[in-house]
């Protein structure tokens, strides 16, 4: 009787613990301030346009599909390992068969692979990475994944909604559906940019980065499209027409002209043909000589520089020639982890790691040990090592030690040495003639 009251107290004390870790406090007087209006239900605000970024930025524009897809195939590359977080705080590399499993395949349909370049080309068109991540709600198992493990839900269809001011994310909709409610507990959500408008709880949203590009990758579609039309359909280089009458055309007429047009002189076969009329006639070119006038490459280099410059990657890894802003191809790969490749893995692995805690004390890390580009540059290291070492700044071990190499552990080679061919350069040659007293006082030199 009395374990079984106890038992109940237990789980009264966890649900409490459970509601102060996903609801603002009462005396949050900011979240107060903010979100007051709240009400359970309602839709807090989004980007409207998250839709329009799939499709005209990732899917209907080649630069900004091209550069995603790469940086989305760069960062899937890296490999991630399971290490055990000790009482003390060091790390050890670890194994769980449950995580195993979740890292061979996080879902029935994606291989791992396959879902890190999901996750990260949400994260780069929509600005948001949410993943639907359904926990057991109780049981010893409380907190691990269910077996439909981990799948990308799609952002620009998603839509957070309120329960309170307390809890302004109470739970995510989905636009296709919204009879059902996903609680925020079994979701995973990553932002790219942080949304700096509050109003609505916008915030709770990322800034999409198409969405800052994209004036300059609607023009570079536009430019696209003119030109596919202008191939497809066309015109002659200009129109012959009559000179010195003044009769107007009557709307009979103009209908016989159009449709004398569209049957001898459209299409790409009569790109040459102008068009004629009779009597004493004039000449006016219409239309652009060449689609060089419309600037369409110049403006889709322009485009591919911004959004590149928007992802913090050198332009010149992108087909843009003209670039020149690192010595080499190495130094520029170095730019893209530096900048965007290792951020984005760190909010990956930190969200990751927050899912693993129901399976004991692990995180996931990433491991940069296959990237050809991140790795030392061996000869130039044996080279300052070695300078180090003939400076006596170091000893023989240090030296083994800093080239990745066992020590021996041997007295001498604790010793720091200096080359005996060296002297002061104030060293006079009477110090020399004094260096052998020391011999001659004590009768050893013939000894020596």
């Amino acid at each position: 009787m009395f374990g079984s009251k106890y038992k109940k107290e237990i789980a009264v004390l966890k649900q409490k613990f459970a509601e102060v870790e996903f609801r603002a406090s009462e005396q949050n007087e900011m979240y107060h301030a903010i979100y007051d209006f709240l009400s359970t239900g309602l839709a807090l605000g989004k980007d409207s346009k998250m839709s329009q970024y799939v499709k005209e930025g990732y899917e209907g524009n080649p630069d900004v599909f091209s550069i995603v897809i790469k940086l989305a195939s760069m960062f899937a590359e890296v490999k991630h390992k399971l290490v055990e977080v000790k009482a003390d705080g060091t790390e050890v590399d670890a194994f769980n068969p449950e995580i195993a499993s979740i890292l061979r395949k996080p879902n029935y349909y994606q291989t791992y692979n396959e879902f890190k370049v999901a996750w990260a080309v949400f994260r780069y068109i929509t600005g948001n990475a949410i993943v639907y991540a359904p926990k057991l709600p109780a049981g010893l198992n409380k907190g691990k994944l269910t077996n439909d493990g981990l799948l990308m839900m799609p952002s620009q269809d998603v839509t957070i909604k309120a329960k309170s001011w307390r809890e302004p994310v109470g739970f995510y909709t989905l636009d296709m559906n919204e009879r059902f409610k996903i609680d925020a507990f079994d979701v995973w959500h990553e932002r790219f940019a942080p949304t700096l408008q509050y109003s609505d709880g916008k915030n709770f949203m990322g800034t999409s980065p198409i969405k800052v590009a994209a004036n300059i990758i609607n023009s570079q579609n536009k430019g696209y499209e003119i030109s596919a039309k202008t191939y497809s359909n066309m015109h002659p280089p200009g129109i012959v027409y009559k000179e010195g009458e003044s009769d107007e055309t009557t709307e009979e007429q103009e209908s016989k002209f159009r449709e004398r047009w569209k049957t001898k002189y459209s299409g790409i076969s009569n790109i040459q043909v102008p068009v004629f009329t009779r009597g004493k006639v004039g000449f006016t070119k219409i239309g652009f000589d060449n689609l060089h006038d419309l600037q369409i490459i110049e403006m889709s280099e322009h485009g591919l520089r911004v959004f590149c410059n928007l992802l913090q990657v050198p332009s010149e890894l992108f087909g843009d020639t003209k670039a020149s802003t690192y010595d080499n191809k190495t130094l520029a790969e170095k730019a893209i982890y530096r900048h965007r490749i290792i951020p984005d893995q760190v909010s990956f692995c930190e969200g990751f790691t927050e899912i693993l805690q129901a399976y004991g004390p692990f995180k996931l890390v990433a491991d940069y040990s296959g990237i050809e580009c991140l790795q030392e540059d061996k000869a130039k290291k044996v080279t300052w090592i070695s300078q180090a070492f003939n400076d006596a700044a170091i000893t023989g071990d240090q030296y083994l030690e800093m080239l990745g190499l066992e020590p021996t552990g041997e007295p001498e080679m604790q010793v720091r040495y200096i080359n005996a061919n060296k002297i002061p350069l104030n060293f006079s040659e009477e110090d020399i003639s004094e260096s052998d007293k020391y011999y001659n006082n004590h009768e050893i030199q013939e000894a020596m």
